[in-house]
């Protein structure tokens, strides 16, 4: 049976977390969002045949996108909208504390979008065109 798109966000959370940079502040981790998307069956030599073995940034947009609308499914089961995963990833940035109301769950899920989005800046990948365009998939999928 497939995995739901937040339950693969879900496993993916977890491989981060074992990772020892996966919640390092302020600068999120390309390393750790490898790591993450690894547990998850993407960008494994299987999944880039798949692609028809696309150069390495296109395959990492198309993962890239990929998980970031998983994460947005996930953070829906979350009660986090896309704009309150953004608040939280700025807020690690900064190197603020995350805000009171925010769980571990919420924590660790805004780490791994910052991590994707530092993965997709590592390939030269434009993260805000990558991010809206997860957020209307994710939009589309729950429409």
């Amino acid at each position: 049976m497939p995995k739901t798109h937040a339950r693969r966000a879900r496993t993916a959370v977890n491989a981060m977390l074992n990772h020892p940079q996966g919640t390092r502040t302020p600068v999120p981790s390309a390393k750790a969002a490898r790591a993450a998307l690894r547990s998850t069956g993407a960008l494994s030599r299987a999944a880039r045949r798949a692609e028809g073995n696309p150069a390495a940034a296109d395959m990492v947009a198309i993962v890239v996108q990929d998980a970031l609308a998983d994460a947005f499914h996930y953070g829906r089961t979350l009660v986090l909208s896309p704009q309150d995963l953004d608040q939280l990833h700025l807020a690690r940035l900064s190197g603020r504390p995350f805000p009171a109301w925010t769980t571990d769950r919420g924590r660790a899920l805004a780490c791994h979008i910052g991590n994707l989005r530092q993965l997709a800046s590592a390939y030269g990948l434009c993260e805000d065109h990558l991010l809206a365009s997860a957020e209307q998939t994710y939009k589309h999928e729950i429409a």
